[in-house]
């Protein structure tokens, strides 16, 4: 049973959750990354030179930053190589072997507070992204309110150059409705392999699930109760909540879930029910 995260709207939050950013089908995912890129995504091991030439390909400039002492944030025996883009935000590239090694070298949770920093009263939000053979960590000073939306489409900017280019991220996207209802899964992912020096292959994944729903019959005129569930071969959400008339006149997001566990894949489907103030009705949704 996966577990299902049912997001909180506040600002901290919003800011760090631009990973998934506004999602985009996977052939039009495929379609925005350039030949060079795709030959740095299929790659199994890369290195620093290849992060920051991708990032300028897409209009992300870095450049040295040599006011930090590398040594002060080793992990174990990796010193990072640290940069700052032309909005003052700092990037620490920790280079492994492989992405075994990083698995075992760098664990998220015990590096956390070390890379909370407050410079010049600005506080940095630390993002961890996990990129084969090497572990990025992309600290964004926490803007003001009047910049706030700017700050917020630039990082979902980096986060899309590294899930679509140095990811090679893909997405699948689940359809289907009933007379009342439509729903979407957005599936985003990445597979690596990786040989190792006995000849093994290894495997690393990583994804997210998204889904939505969307009354399309008579809006009720106080609030009522909402049951769901949609479950497919690798898991299952489900919920009850109260909905206001409001609410079904857009787009209901249902949270998201996921990890590095099994993925749904494009031949799965996903069943789905979903009942309102005890009117229930059962539908599929397929992927595109």
């Amino acid at each position: 049973m996966k577990k299902w995260i049912i997001i909180a709207i506040v600002n901290i939050i919003l800011l760090s959750l631009s990973l998934v950013g506004s999602g985009k089908q996977q052939a039009e995912v495929d379609a925005t990354v350039p030949t060079g890129n795709r030959e740095i995504a299929g790659k199994e091991i890369i290195n620093t030179y290849d992060v920051i030439q991708t990032f300028k390909m897409e209009g992300i400039n870095f450049k040295p930053e040599t006011l930090f002492y590398a040594k002060e944030y080793k992990v174990k025996d990796t010193e990072p190589t640290i940069y700052k883009d032309s909005q003052g935000n700092l990037l620490f590239i920790y280079t492994f072997n492989s992405f075994v090694e990083r698995r075992e070298s760098f664990k998220e949770h015990e590096y956390i507070s070390r890379f909370a920093l407050t410079l010049k009263d600005n506080t940095y939000l630390p993002r961890f992204y996990s990129v084969k053979n090497l572990q990025l960590v992309y600290l964004m000073a926490y803007p003001d309110k009047e910049n706030a939306q700017a700050a917020i489409d630039y990082r979902r900017k980096v986060d899309q150059v590294i899930f679509a280019n140095l990811n090679n991220g893909k997405e699948i996207v689940f359809t289907g409705e009933s007379p009342s209802w439509e729903a979407k899964v957005s599936v985003r992912y990445y597979e690596h392999w990786w040989t190792d020096s006995e000849n093994r292959r290894q495997y690393e994944s990583y994804h997210i699930e998204a889904p939505t729903i969307n009354y399309k019959s008579q809006i009720p005129n106080q609030s009522v109760s909402m049951e769901y569930s949609l479950s497919t071969r690798t898991g299952e959400m489900s919920g009850t909540r109260k909905v206001a008339p409001e609410e079904l006149t857009r787009v209901i997001s249902l949270g998201y879930g996921g990890g590095n566990g099994v993925m749904p894949r494009e031949d799965d489907s996903y069943e789905v029910k979903i009942t309102l103030d005890g009117k229930a009705e059962e539908f599929e949704l397929k992927a595109k």
